[in-house]
């Protein structure tokens, strides 16, 4: 297991930024997928939330190996990437973190969305990072570029 460096100004400025996560995995199929994820850090752990519904959830259960890479899209890029492994929580009602990870990416209209919600449950991802890179394409590059 390794720490997230949360003090480190690229890192930090990823994890409180707008930027979705995209959380890559291997669907049931063996086939990888990609999606694209709202998240929150807890306990230094990047945390999603998703129905219990959901196809990731039933290929986690199958293989808890997951990467995840958190960027934006503006020069100099700041990259993000993390290999880890996820664990599953189910929750009752909605997760406690899910009103501040709504309230992050939907800003203003954040209160209208809530208020219609009508879940009965969610799963809790935890991503527990097992490695990380940091890339800020001023002091930091990948060794590709290198």
């Amino acid at each position: 297991m390794t720490d997230l460096p949360l003090d480190d100004p690229v890192v930090a400025s990823l994890l409180e930024g707008p930027n979705l996560a995209r959380l890559a995995y291997s669907g049931l199929d063996g086939r990888p997928r990609v999606v694209p994820i709202w998240f929150a850090v807890l306990d230094g752990d990047i945390v999603m939330v998703t129905g219990p519904k959901a196809s990731k959830v039933r290929a986690l259960e199958a293989d808890n190996a997951v990467a995840l890479t958190i960027d934006d899209a503006r020069p100099p890029y700041k990259v993000l990437l993390v290999e880890g492994n996820a664990s599953l929580e189910p929750i009752e009602g909605i997760a406690p973190e899910y009103e501040g990870i709504a309230r992050r990416y939907l800003g203003a209209v954040a209160d209208a969305y809530l208020s219609q919600l009508k879940i009965k449950r969610q799963v809790r991802i935890r991503v527990h990072p097992r490695s990380h890179r940091i890339f800020d394409f001023i002091k930091r590059y990948p060794k590709s570029l290198r």
